[in-house]
Formats: structure tokens, sequence, C-alpha cells
């Protein structure tokens, strides 16, 4: 497809909050972020056409923020073929030489049908997972495998103790990698193991996800040992590895994708710069196929809103094309005994992560997720 060819309506939206002294201010700020990220040339060097009229970002629309004199929302268009329909040209369109300058915030995706058909999004969901595990009428819930550094027997001891306690989903907690003390083949193969033979002996279906974070030249060794030990999910966190990384296991494995926010807090802790929970952990990371994404918990010891939990929350369970519905998983200073406030809060479609205050409640993981579990039965009826 050439210039000439592109259908100048074949467009999506991207809304950034620009931090500007006054309308004008703004109305220049988002004229130079339009340039930068497709053209990358002075307005007065583009050629009238369609290469001005299809290629270049748009402007469609700038308005001050209600009540703010200094922000306002800027919603800049960008052609599909702009992006290739490839996760890493798309990343470059949305921020990539923009997001080194101050005072830009994308707060909002709009993409058309027609854009998203490109892409997979999640394998299962939230109507697939539950089918899988044979779970229809309550939330699901999750544990981290930790220390890291703990020894792998104990680790699998901790994983069936969670199985037999009628627990969900377990994942290796994020720092859990090829270390010396825990390498990640014996790890996987006696956690799975574990879960496996408790799987058994309890009649639970709960699966067990590894984290996925070798070198380049080693994922792929790691994923076909996963699955050659019928792991049935992986955790992976897409800024450590790779977005794309992620967007190509979930497309080519039949597993549970469980996408982690490590590193994440750099691009939403400013409140003038970056991407918003919502953007990154919600519409960006359903797109590359996260079946569940975890994200932390508002009250806990990371800075999240009430609010941004919410607006991630629906960016992952809204309609999205035709990409499935996925969970939420809130986590981080979360407890057995604010299991009913999260329910009330996030509702039945959405996995519960709670790992460090499992191992606080009693040191057998069978009695602390008998009681995680009695919770999340007694607040789901």
């Amino acid at each position: 497809m050439t210039a000439e060819t592109m259908h100048p309506a074949d467009r999506f939206c991207v809304v950034y909050r620009i931090t500007a002294a006054d309308h004008a201010e703004a109305k220049n700020f988002a004229k130079d972020v339009a340039l930068e990220q497709t053209v990358e040339l002075p307005e007065s060097s583009i050629p009238a056409g369609l290469l001005r009229d299809a290629v270049m970002g748009q402007i469609m629309d700038i308005r001050q923020v209600e009540g703010d004199s200094r922000r306002f929302d800027a919603t800049i268009s960008y052609h599909f073929e702009t992006t290739g329909y490839k996760i890493p040209q798309f990343l470059n369109v949305l921020f990539g030489n923009s997001s080194m300058r101050n005072n830009l915030k994308i707060t909002k995706l709009s993409l058309p049908d027609e854009f998203l058909k490109h892409f997979q999004g999640p394998r299962y969901g939230i109507e697939g997972l539950r089918k899988k595990m044979g779970v229809y009428d309550r939330p699901l819930a999750c544990t981290a495998l930790k220390p890291m550094g703990g020894s792998i027997k104990d680790l699998a001891r901790m994983a069936a103790g969670f199985v037999r306690g009628g627990g969900d989903i377990l994942k290796d907690d994020h720092g859990l990698a090829d270390q010396s003390y825990h390498p990640f083949k014996e790890r996987v193969l006696r956690c799975q193991e574990a879960v496996s033979q408790a799987n058994a002996e309890s009649g639970n279906t709960a699966i067990y996800c590894p984290m996925i974070s070798g070198q380049f030249d080693e994922i792929e060794e790691q994923v076909h040992f996963a699955l050659d030990n019928d792991v049935q999910g992986f955790l992976i966190a897409p800024l450590l590895v790779g977005f794309d990384t992620m967007r190509y296991l979930a497309e080519q494995c039949k597993v549970v994708i469980i996408g982690h926010p490590a590193l994440s807090g750099v691009f939403y802790s400013n409140p003038d710069h970056g991407i918003t929970p919502a953007v990154l952990l919600g519409s960006i990371y359903r797109l590359l196929g996260a079946d569940i994404s975890i994200f932390v918990n508002y009250g806990g010891r990371f800075p999240l809103t009430k609010a941004d939990c919410l607006d991630l929350s629906e960016a992952l369970r809204a309609p999205f094309g035709k990409l499935r519905p996925c969970f939420p998983s809130p986590a981080g200073g979360m407890s057995v005994d604010k299991v009913g406030e999260m329910v009330q809060t996030y509702g039945k479609d959405t996995v519960f992560l709670i790992s460090g205050a499992l191992i606080q409640y009693s040191p057998d993981m069978e009695t602390s997720t008998r009681a995680f579990m009695d919770k999340i039965h007694q607040y789901s009826e």
C-alpha cells in the first residue's frame, strides 16, 4: 500500500493530556506531537495531498480539562498504516520520541474494530478462563510463590498447600528467575509436579504460571520446557522481556497469560507525564494478549488511587473490538480481611492476588488458603 491508496478514514485516536500555560501553547505542543510521531518534519516541509492528509498525525480536538486552567486534552488521530499493524511500531507511533518530552501524558486510546481485528488479544479472557477452570460464580484466587531465595522444596510445598486449600492460580513471584538457588527448570518441574499431584488428590483445577524472564536467546527454551512439563500458564512482564514477546507467546502458546506490571511505574508515577495505568496495563496489555493483568491495589504500599484501579479494570473488561474481556488482578497490600471490600469494589470478574498476607496468616499455606477461599465464597453469595 502506498500513501496514495491510504483511506483517510482509517485512523485511531490517542488523547494526550498536555500541561501548558494556555490553550495556544497547548495547541502548539499538540502540533509538535502530531508531527513528531509520524512524518517528523516541520509542517512547512510537508507537501499537500495524502501525505499531509493521511500519514501525518491530525489534531482532532483540544479541550481544557474542567477545573484546571493548565491542563488540556488533545485528541490526535493516526492512520492505521503508520503502525504497520505491529506492536513495536504501534507503540512507536503512540509515544515514541514524544515520550522524551515533559508535560505529556496519554490518558485514552480509541482503537476502532477495523484496527483491532489485526490482533488476537487474550486467548481465554474472562469467559474462557472460567470455562477452563470450571469456576463461574465468584472471583478467582491467586497467590505468588515466594520469597526469592526460597528453596525449591519450600516453594513446591507452598504450591501444593495453596491447591489443597482450594486456590485457583499460583504464579512465581516476579523476582524468581533462573538463579542458582532455584534454577528455572528444576523449579518449574517441581512446582508443576506439586500442583498436578495436589489437583489429582483434591479434585481442584488450579494452574501454575512460572515467570518467563530469560534473555532473548533463552526464552524459547524456557517456554518449550514449561510446555513439555504440562504448565498451563505463563507470567510475563512485557516491560522486562519486550512488549511483542508477550504478544507472540499469547498467540503461539495455548496457555493462560498473566501480565505483570514490573517497571511500569516509570510510565504513570508522574501526574504530568507518561501513560495512565488504564491505558498501559489495561488497553495495551489486553492488546498484547493478557488474560489477567496484575496491578497494585489502592490503599496499599503503592500510590495508585481507587479511581486509577477502577479505570484500569474498566479498560480490561469493557468492549474492545473483538478482543475478549480479561481479568483485572489487584495486588500489593491485600489481605484476607479485605476480600469483602475488594468484591464490593471490583465485582466477581476479578482475580484477587494475595501472597505475603497468606504467609503471615499461617505457616501452613493450606490453612491460609482455606481462610482466603472462605472469604471469597462468603462475599460472593
